[in-house]
């Protein structure tokens, strides 16, 4: 298999300027950059570049992916936009780290598949993912919470290991979610097991805008106003965090008791289990449905058995014995094996000379 790494960027605040993409164009031969966007994808070779440090001083976003399982997802946040004290209890080293570079804080979020995964194009994919940014921004860490959780599982983490903060929502996974949980192949039971203890989302607060803009000073109105002029990114989020600070409306912390690795490696476990007990029992109605379904035409597929046999191909020996399996099935079913035997046996010693018909019986257990 050839090798293969995949690297994009992607600015959402702003676009690029005429000078950054002639820079950022500089960095490979192999690189292909327009004012919102820049993928470097290599067959062999490496990027000869920090991929963060790009990130930090030209993009808001990034994307890694490798045929041989590395995975890896960055959002560059404004520092006085984000709230490193909330983040910390989803990091996780090497697997989940929040520096700051410059005027910005990196998220770096880094997992990995230990023995390689399956081959996976990168393209799309963080276009998928870039909304979660934003959602981070607002204070959803649905996202930090499952990198956390898989960062868990890859480490074999202790049964003592604490949780973080389970955040509202995990039971109500957004687009961008269901590609995070696709792209880090976050198991279906592990993500079950984390919702159990998610209270539901809570409708964004409603600031009363009129009677909170009226608090604001002249000197601050103008001041939101210049910056609104200049297209400052995610003001929107500045001003309504200002407005609820200047009125004194917070939504009230939802605490859900915290819980251990192992609770929750527990809790897997047992949707796990009871998911295989489901589809076992589904796979066993069916079957007898089926079953049932085919009862009316037992005597007619005895004799249709006995056509395809005289047809004296192979197709039709294939045909004959898988109507049989069926009739074996029906036969333990209803309580009439010996009855089955002994019409096998008979066909048998009918056809004794069809050295063909009678390998595919023994090959299907049919003796």
């Amino acid at each position: 298999m050839s090798e293969y790494q995949y690297y994009e960027w992607q600015t959402l605040d702003r676009p690029l300027s005429p000078e950054e993409q002639a820079a950022v164009n500089r960095l490979s031969s192999h690189i292909d950059v327009t004012s919102t966007r820049a993928v470097v994808t290599y067959s062999w070779g490496d990027f000869k570049h920090d991929p963060l440090q790009v990130l930090a001083r030209y993009f808001d976003a990034f994307l890694y992916l490798a045929n041989w399982g590395s995975k890896r997802l960055a959002f560059r946040f404004p520092k006085d936009l984000l709230t490193p004290d909330q983040i910390e209890p989803y990091l996780w080293e090497y697997h989940i780290v929040l520096n700051p570079v410059d005027d910005y804080l990196i998220l770096d979020i880094s997992l990995d598949e230990e023995e390689g995964g399956d081959w996976i194009e990168g393209e799309g994919w963080l276009s998928s993912l870039s909304r979660l940014r934003d959602d981070i921004l607002e204070g959803d860490y649905r996202a930090l919470y499952l990198a956390w959780l898989r960062a868990a599982e890859l480490e074999d983490a202790d049964d003592d290991e604490l949780e973080p903060p389970v955040p509202p929502g995990l039971g109500e996974i957004s687009s961008p979610l269901a590609s995070f949980v696709e792209l880090f192949d976050i198991e279906e039971h592990l993500l079950q097991a984390a919702a159990e203890a998610s209270p539901p989302r809570q409708p964004a607060l409603t600031i009363p805008l009129e009677k909170a803009i009226a608090r604001l000073s002249p000197t601050e109105r103008d001041a939101f106003l210049v910056r609104l002029a200049r297209g400052e990114p995610h003001l929107s989020l500045t001003l309504n965090r200002r407005l609820q600070e200047l009125i004194g409306m917070s939504r009230p912390a939802v605490v859900t008791p915290r819980r251990r690795w192992g609770e929750v490696r527990a809790t897997a476990d047992r949707l796990r289990r009871e998911s295989r007990q489901r589809a076992a029992a589904a796979a066993v109605a069916k079957r007898i449905a089926e079953l049932q379904a085919f009862a009316p035409r037992e005597a007619e597929a005895w004799r249709e058995v006995e056509t395809l046999i005289e047809e004296k191909k192979a197709a039709s020996y294939d045909k004959a014995v898988a109507l049989l399996c069926k009739l074996h099935d029906l036969a333990r079913y209803q309580g009439h094996e010996i009855d089955f035997q002994a019409r096998l046996a008979n066909l048998r010693a009918r056809y004794a000379n069809r050295p063909a018909f009678l390998d595919r019986l023994e090959r299907a257990g049919l003796r």
